[in-house]
């Protein structure tokens, strides 16, 4: 092999597969610019080293023959580094970038590019070569991607993709398609869609692309057009070269940005919008990061924000940065040293009661038969109300938005399947926010439940009323006809069903007991029941407290018929930190131990979680201070008066002992040393005055 080639060889295995690239997902993206900047460091450019390589003159042996024998050496060898064919792929994947329609081509002829990459006339026979050949390319490709996954990530992981239609070409195609500013988009999209590192729920490719579409339906999302409009011309399945694509990234993905410059440190999340109150006021939502349990964003070239793990998983600390119509409507970006929190634009915005704040948050897809809120901008509302409305069912409420320029929609629902089908058929500007998850296993939704279920991995969806079953969810299907087969009870049955509607058990006649439902692949379990039974469903409820007007204090098995508090006891190990309530016009409170120990008593703050749901009044009137082990009074000071309280039986105080110039400690207790007579506490006061006198000397 020539220099040239070898150089060539050298600088796209640093660039491409350098030790920065381990365990990372890796693309050999080389487009104009690239082979400009390489070309400079080298001399030679990069279709002229492939050239002086190819074998034009013996008609017996490949174009290619002089590249494949270095890649047997190579193999031979032990494939150490990257193989030999690089240069050949990476010249492959710059003629695809230059697929447009210009120059008197289609934007669809890979091949007219190739040839021209190599300053040969098209229909010539050198052409014609090169065109032939292109099938020891696509081997070649085979060949890099196998390295790659036999070298365990090491030189990084395999993006390399491709479709039945294109095969050959997809090859290059694919690596042309995603930029590396695209890559750093592409994460974030990751981040947003809540999806986990590495992908462990193995969500499907389909079901990534449906969420890609509907995140970029926002304005200034930064993908490339070339990757955008790729996106847009994909069909729904999971088989396109895209689908194919992004699946590997994500599955590659280990919960960072894709920022090189950086080291790939940051994590970043997407910004949930919270409609609480009754949608009376907005507030941000950021979900906390594994291992970011606190850490400082900003708004660039604004304030800074110090976020804190707090209940639920979320962060504390954006409870100042309110919601604005620009926010919602340009986008709100943070940023940190370890963490970027983004909001991206958007003209309608879905919502789902979340299960455990108990506020109408932000949700990437439409459950059917579930409750929705959708809060629209002005210049949607129409749209949006025609939308809605198609959908049949309960009135819609509208109702003015928190913010100027937004309306909300409540109780959006999809109870009619047909209705529901024929308005995502039909389109429209934001029929993307009512998109279902595309499943790849069966799911239960709904029903009129009786109880959840209690035993430990019981594998029981639930306990539903009979007559009131619950929806079946069906995986999209790959058949030709669109049907799925469906599992009851052993009998199997093919339904030609829109995996977007779920389809009603309750239309089943199904007798009282334990039903198994779904596909081949997955089943779901649940029970049905006449009625609601005195205790709980067979077995799910074992131990509690047998109860005969009184409950007895000792825990023991409690069989079906027998009446009990179920529940569970605390063993004596387990010690409760000791509670003391105090009124919260309390102007000063501090707590006291026998060494001259003085810890302030503060009124901790009401959860913003919770002060957000209760109204002021139920709050109560009283604080609540928490005494650790050791102190032994409580001195506390009203509007009125000065007050002691002892914080333990007289016999379990100690004598004082503080050191002489414990003020602190005898200042507090010379302030209520009045207030109690009990000889205990006179021993204190003549402690403290002691000290008192010694601060006088």
């Amino acid at each position: 092999m020539r220099s040239e080639y070898k150089q060539w060889h050298e600088v796209l295995s640093a660039k491409f597969f350098g030790a920065g690239s381990a365990l990372r997902s890796t693309v050999l993206y080389v487009d104009s610019e690239v082979e400009r900047e390489l070309a400079d460091r080298i001399g030679t450019g990069l279709a002229r080293a492939v050239a002086d390589e190819l074998n034009w003159s013996d008609p017996d042996r490949p174009l290619f023959s002089r590249i494949q024998r270095e890649c047997e050496l190579w193999d031979q060898r032990g494939i150490q580094g990257p193989p030999p064919s690089l240069p050949v792929l990476a010249l492959s994947v710059l003629a695809a970038t230059r697929m447009a329609s210009s120059d008197g081509m289609l934007k669809t002829n890979f091949y007219g590019r190739w040839i021209q990459l190599f300053g040969e006339q098209p229909s010539s026979s050198r052409a014609n070569k090169l065109v032939h050949a292109f099938e020891d390319v696509a081997v070649m490709w085979e060949e890099l991607d196998t390295w790659l996954e036999q070298t365990g990530g090491l030189y990084g992981t395999s993006t390399v993709s491709t479709d039945e239609f294109y095969w050959k070409i997809g090859f290059p195609i694919s690596q042309a398609l995603v930029r590396g500013s695209d890559r750093q988009v592409l994460t974030r999209f990751f981040a947003a869609t809540r999806l986990r590192p590495h992908n462990p729920d193995g969500m499907s490719s389909r079901e990534l692309l449906r969420r890609l579409r509907v995140w970029t339906a926002g304005r200034d999302r930064r993908l490339s057009p070339r990757l955008m409009e790729e996106l847009a011309s994909a069909p729904d399945t999971g088989d396109t070269l895209i689908a194919s694509l992004v699946k590997r990234l994500a599955d590659a993905w280990d919960g960072t940005l894709h920022e090189p410059e950086r080291e790939h440190r940051r994590r970043a999340i997407g910004l949930r919008l919270v409609v609480a109150d009754r949608g009376r006021r907005l507030e941000w939502l950021a979900e906390a990061c594994d291992g970011i349990d606190e850490t400082r964003v900003t708004v660039p070239g604004g304030r800074t924000f110090t976020l804190h793990k707090g209940y639920g998983g979320v962060y504390e600390g954006l409870e100042s940065l309110h919601p604005s119509w620009q926010q919602l409507g340009h986008g709100l970006h943070l940023e940190g040293d370890d963490l970027v929190l983004e909001w991206a634009p958007q003209e309608v915005v879905l919502l789902r009661l979340h299960p455990h704040l108990g506020d109408w948050v932000s949700t990437e897809y439409f459950e059917p038969g579930e409750q929705h809120w959708i809060l629209a901008a002005d210049s949607a509302v129409r749209a949006v109300r025609s939308m809605v409305d198609a959908l049949g069912g309960r009135t819609v409420r509208e109702a003015p938005a928190p913010v100027p320029g937004w309306k909300l929609f409540k109780g959006v629902r999809a109870v009619n399947g047909l209705a529901f089908a024929r308005t995502l058929d039909r389109g429209g500007d934001h029929a993307h926010v009512l998109e279902p998850q595309i499943r790849h296993r069966a799911a239960l939704s709904g029903g009129l439940r009786i109880t959840p279920e209690y035993r430990t991995g019981g594998k029981v969806a639930g306990h539903f009323l009979r007559h009131g079953a619950p929806d079946l969810l069906l995986p999209a299907s790959d058949s030709p006809d669109g049907r799925v087969e469906v599992v009851l009870d052993g009998r199997t049955e093919r339904l030609r069903a829109d995996p977007r509607v779920p389809f009603p058990l309750c239309m089943v006649p199904l007798e009282e007991g334990e039903h198994r439902v779904g596909t081949a692949d997955s089943t779901q379990v649940f029970t049905l029941h006449d009625g609601l039974h005195e205790g709980l469903p067979p077995s799910t409820g074992t131990l509690g407290y047998a109860c005969n007007g009184t409950a007895r204090p000792e825990l023991s098995d409690a069989v079906d018929s027998e009446t009990a508090i179920r529940g569970a006891e605390a063993p004596c190990s387990i010690r409760l930190p000791r509670i003391e309530l105090l009124r919260s016009s309390v102007l000063e409170a501090v707590l006291l131990d026998p060494h001259g120990g003085v810890r302030r008593a503060k009124q901790q703050p009401i959860p913003a979680w919770m002060a957000s749901r209760l109204p002021t009044q139920a709050l109560g009137p009283c604080l609540e201070v928490e005494v650790p082990d050791g102190y032994v009074w409580l001195v506390y000071r009203t509007a009125a008066r000065w007050s002691v309280r002892a914080l333990a039986a007289a016999e379990d105080i100690p004598a004082p002992a503080p050191e002489p110039d414990d003020y602190a400690w005898a200042y507090a207790i010379l302030s209520a040393a009045p207030r109690l007579q009990d000889p205990v506490w006179l021993d204190y006061v003549a402690a403290a005055e002691a000290i008192s006198g010694r601060r006088g000397a």
